[in-house]
């Protein structure tokens, strides 16, 4: 019995190394880099006719690759920080 536990305590010994530290790091992107425009005002859907909604879906479109390419910006700003992070 006096075996197992002097065995147990040297594996618990071994147990106590430290572990490596972690230096943790909060990186942002800059607000300008936040640019989805958003549609606030429609027409009116009871006098719409096809000009009105050529428009409405052009100016959706135009938003949608504001934001498209805004949010792709973010992303390689916060893969490039990653990258230095880590080196």
């Amino acid at each position: 019995m006096k075996k197992l536990v002097i065995i147990a305590a040297l594996l618990l010994a071994g147990c106590q190394s430290t572990a490596p530290t972690t230096k943790l790091q909060v990186i942002t992107p800059p607000d300008q880099m936040y640019d989805c425009p958003i549609k606030t005002k429609w027409p009116d859907y009871k006098t719409l006719n096809d000009t009105e909604v050529a428009k409405t879906v052009v100016e959706l479109y135009k938003n949608n690759s504001r934001c498209k390419a805004s949010v792709d910006a973010i992303r390689k700003f916060l893969s490039n920080a990653k990258a230095r992070i880590e080196r």
